[in-house]
């Protein structure tokens, strides 16, 4: 209690510091905080679009529907393969029908047999997409496959370029706290040398000079951890109905509390951790002089 007691006084004594290091520690933390919902959100899009029919291949007129049905039991065999659905011509006559029916000579034109029978296949993950062309295209009985090779490739480049500057971001982020506080610990400790020097000759332990500054950045460090997540909830609140209708159908919305709960719980175990790691160091590195 003593020690907590001398870390929230030099907290008060040098507020611009303090200030500044939650400051910095604070955009950390809320990057980190946006950065895990965009990957986690990132992944549920590409997951949808992943599992929807994306390779779609069309029978031959003659072929029969032993053919078709040949076909789609040997795709449901494979373990990359997530579902297949079957269009039968008599189906493929009728989606027609609907999305024509304001165009009666269009109708009129198109009969069941000028049709082709279909398979719809869907992969587990993006990159079996193009193994299940390859399969369908071996078919003697496929004329033609189709592949929304672009939107799905643009999909996961965009995915990971996100990842991979979200990630540069939080790293450099980091670094730059660790190093604040690292920084201002190693500050105050300088300040306070003599009285270090004190309690040293009077027998005091490196644990006991120690634990104030360590207890200092761990209250500084969960101060911005509370601050950074509180923008960032209120923030998730504010586009909540914007996301909902962007995402209709792809997330669930709204995000169950747990979800920001585990996040919160999680951004305060690292802040803590960060805190100790850094004033440990710094603390090590001035003792040893």
């Amino acid at each position: 209690m003593k020690a907590l007691n001398s870390a929230m006084v030099a907290i008060r004594r040098s507020p611009y510091q303090s200030i500044l290091t939650v400051f910095i520690l604070t955009i950390t933390f809320f990057i980190a905080y946006c950065f895990s919902m965009l990957s986690i959100g990132s992944n549920k899009i590409l997951s949808f679009f992943e599992t929807q029919p994306q390779v779609i291949a069309f029978l031959k007129l003659e072929a029969k529907g032993e053919d078709l049905e040949k076909i789609s039991q040997k795709m449901k065999e494979k373990s990359y393969v997530a579902d297949v659905k079957v269009v039968t011509q008599k189906e493929a006559l009728e989606l027609y029908q609907k999305e024509n029916q304001d165009d009666p000579l269009l109708l009129e034109l198109v009969t069941e047999e000028i049709l082709p029978a279909s398979i719809e296949v869907a992969a587990r993950d993006a990159k079996s997409l193009e193994t299940i062309k390859n399969d369908l295209k071996a078919e003697d009985s496929v004329e033609e496959v189709v592949f929304q090779e672009d939107v799905v490739s643009n999909l996961i480049r965009w995915t990971n370029a996100m990842r991979v500057v979200g990630l540069f971001l939080l790293a450099t982020l980091t670094v730059t706290s660790f190093l604040m506080i690292m920084t201002t610990i190693s500050m105050k400790i300088s300040a306070k040398r003599k009285s270090i020097q004190v309690m040293k000759f009077i027998g005091a332990n490196k644990s006991y000079i120690s634990r104030p500054f360590l207890l200092e950045a761990v209250v500084t460090s969960s101060v911005a951890n509370v601050l950074a997540f509180a923008i960032y909830y209120a923030m998730i609140l504010y586009i909540n109905p914007w996301l909902a209708n962007f995402l209709a159908g792809i997330i669930t919305f709204p995000i169950a509390w747990q979800f920001f709960a585990y996040q919160f719980a999680a951004g305060l175990i690292i802040a803590i951790f960060l805190g100790i790691l850094a004033s440990y160091s710094a603390v090590l590195r001035m003792l040893k002089r």
